[in-house]
């Protein structure tokens, strides 16, 4: 990984490749479709092994890596959205989304507002970013950075009170 000024100043652009760029958006939906319709095998299927799916913005409000939640290992990435689907959450079409694709297709970058409906009734409208790096056809990174605040008061995780009123 090079410096920001370095890699600034350099010419370096991936090449061109339409074809990875709608496998990669193939595979992502069927990643979304999985998880909507909580197919879990269909989910293992879009995955890599080695697969690492994270959320580097913690409720705890720190920015130390080792703080944010991190599942590594295919099993360990279906086994969360196992988890997450047991919540039965309803999901709509998210909104305002805009996507961005390299040119050769190892990585997009998807934001969006979420439109998911809580078991409780709770409307949790979180603004999201996915980075999503793609390895021979697969989801080989997830990194999902949402409003951590906004997640922690829907799923009823503490909130560093003490800290952030200091």
């Amino acid at each position: 990984m090079q410096n920001l000024a370095g890699w600034l100043r350099s010419d370096d652009a991936p090449l061109d490749d339409p074809m990875a760029r709608a496998a990669a958006k193939l595979v992502l939906r069927r990643f979304y479709r999985a998880i909507v319709q909580r197919d879990m095998a269909a989910l293992s299927d879009t995955l890599t092994e080695d697969a690492i799916y994270e959320f580097p913005l913690s409720e705890t409000g720190s920015s130390d890596p080792a703080d944010c939640r991190r599942y590594i290992g295919r099993d360990a990435v279906v086994a969360f959205w196992q988890a997450t689907s047991a919540i039965d959450m309803l999901f709509a079409a998210p909104e305002d989304v805009t996507c961005s694709i390299l040119a050769d297709g190892s990585r997009l970058f998807l934001e969006q507002r979420g439109n998911i409906t809580l078991p409780s009734g709770f409307a949790y409208r979180n603004r999201y970013i996915f980075r999503y790096d793609f390895r021979d056809g697969q989801i080989a990174l997830v990194r999902e950075y949402l409003n951590p605040v906004i997640s922690a008061i829907a799923f009823g995780r503490p909130l560093p009170v003490e800290q952030l009123t200091r």
